[in-house]
C-alpha cells in the first residue's frame, strides 16, 4: 500500500487538470473577427458576455474589437426574437492597406478624418496648427537622435577609457 501512494500521486500529478476542457467561446468570438474584422456566426449571449470580458488590451484600444461583440450580441437578440439582422456584423478590414486598418466598407481605404478642435468643433485651418517638430536627418539617413546618442555613447565610452588608463598608469608607479 506505501509503494502504491507515490505511484498514484505521481500519476496525479502528471495527468493535466484541464485536459477535458473546451476551447473557451470567446475565444471562438474572437477567431471568427480576427479573420476579417466581422462576426459571422451566431453564439450564445453567455458567450458575447464573457468575451467582453476579456477583450486583449491592444484589441480594446487599437480595435472596434468590443463595438463589434456589442453588435453581434444584439443582432443575435435580434434574430432569436425574429427579426430580420444581417448575418456578418462588423466593419471590417481594408484590403487595399494591408495594415489591418478597419474600414466602413472593406473595398474602399478608409479616408482622412477631418481634425477636431477641443472644444468639438471643426479645427483652425492647416496654416493656424503648430507644426510638429521632426527629428530627421533627411528622408533616408540615420535619424538625428539616433547620431546624437550614438555620439554621445562614443564619449562616454572614451571617457570610461581614459579614466581606466589613467588608473592603470598610477597603479604602475607605486
Amino acid at each position: 500500500m506505501r509503494r502504491l501512494l507515490p505511484l498514484v500521486l505521481l500519476v496525479a500529478l502528471a495527468v493535466p487538470a484541464h485536459a477535458g476542457a473546451a476551447t473557451p467561446c470567446r475565444n471562438k468570438i474572437f477567431n471568427d473577427w480576427y479573420a476579417d474584422g466581422k462576426i459571422a456566426s451566431t453564439y450564445p449571449r453567455g458567450c458575447y458576455v464573457d468575451a467582453l470580458k476579456h477583450i486583449p488590451p491592444d484589441a480594446a484600444v487599437y480595435s472596434s474589437l468590443a463595438d463589434d461583440i456589442r453588435a453581434a450580441m444584439r443582432a443575435s437578440i435580434g434574430r432569436a426574437s425574429g427579426k430580420h439582422v444581417a448575418r456578418q456584423v462588423g466593419k471590417g478590414f481594408s484590403a487595399s492597406s494591408g495594415k489591418g486598418v478597419l474600414a466602413a466598407d472593406p473595398r474602399k481605404a478608409p479616408g482622412p478624418t477631418p481634425p477636431r478642435s477641443a472644444g468639438g468643433g471643426p479645427a483652425p485651418p492647416i496654416s493656424a496648427q503648430p507644426v510638429a517638430a521632426t527629428s530627421s536627418s533627411g528622408g533616408s539617413g540615420i535619424p538625428l537622435p539616433i547620431l546624437v546618442l550614438g555620439g554621445l555613447a562614443l564619449a562616454l565610452a572614451a571617457a570610461g577609457a581614459i579614466g581606466s588608463g589613467v588608473k592603470f598608469a598610477r597603479g604602475r608607479r607605486r
